[in-house]
């Protein structure tokens, strides 16, 4: 039948929802070309007495073959593996997207009567060549967006080079935020001037820590200085595995950066 056809293609299959015999059936036909029921059956080695039942999910529910009503006994025919997996991953899309709606609309309000304690795996990161690794490891994997938020120069300063080489990989929505001070600081006012040319630069008055936020939220990483804690602790880096940690840190900057004022950077 199909045994020129890797194993792994059908694991691939499988899991995309196709049974061994569907597969079976499907790869017959891409391999041997189209064939009427028995011929199907003989080669595939899917029993007779199942094959029109199978034949039939693949054309109907599943959109891996097609019929040809004109000939007698009817042909059936393999759509394209590229024609199929689009079918195949809409009916997905949509069919997840109709579940997931219901199960979330039933379950959340049942879930959250119970007031259920959200057990999340919080990291912390001590010191500040561990915090700088961290943030610039996030800046390096950012592929549509950045925002940072610093009250801190060498931070600033250490950030220059991967955030311009992340605007040179096409990452083009790059914010920073500064504090009103930092705007005052010569030892600042070059070093800003310099991200001006990267991105859009915005300052505000009480602004605590800072932070890196990437890909609209997908992922970020808050810093907070040794002005915090006592002297012995430096720098104390926070991040967690919560679904909710980057979208909540994002719609945070949101807030700040739409109440702070742009730089004027002549």
């Amino acid at each position: 039948m199909s045994n020129e056809i890797p194993e792994k293609v059908k694991v691939s299959l499988r899991s995309i929802g196709l049974t061994d015999y569907e597969i079976s059936i499907y790869l017959t036909l891409i391999s041997k070309g189209p064939m009427d029921a028995r011929e199907l059956s003989e080669a595939s080695g899917v029993p007779y007495s199942r094959i029109y039942n199978i034949l039939t999910q693949l054309e109907k529910d599943k959109l891996f073959i097609i019929k040809e009503e004109e000939s007698r006994p009817s042909r059936y025919f393999a759509k394209s593996p590229d024609e199929a997996l689009i079918i195949a991953k809409k009916q997905y899309s949509d069919s997840f997207n109709e579940h997931s709606s219901k199960i979330i609309h039933t379950l959340s309000p049942i879930y959250q009567s119970h007031d259920t304690p959200i057990k999340i795996a919080l990291y912390i990161h001590r010191g500040r060549d561990v915090c700088i690794n961290k943030a610039l490891s996030l800046i390096n994997l950012a592929k549509t967006s950045i925002y940072l938020v610093s009250t801190k120069y060498e931070f600033l300063e250490v950030f220059y080079d991967d955030i311009k080489k992340a605007r040179a990989r096409g990452v083009t929505d790059l914010r920073l935020l500064v504090e009103a001070e930092a705007l005052e600081d010569k030892k600042f006012q070059p070093l800003i001037e310099k991200y001006g040319s990267l991105c859009e630069i915005r300052w505000r008055d009480q602004i605590f820590g800072s932070a890196v936020i990437i890909d609209e939220g997908e992922d970020a990483f808050i810093v907070l200085s040794e002005s915090f804690f006592p002297k012995k602790m430096s720098y104390f880096g926070v991040l967690t595995d919560h679904v909710a940690f980057g979208p909540a840190s994002l719609y945070y900057f949101d807030y700040l950066y739409k109440t702070a004022k742009e730089a004027n950077i002549d």
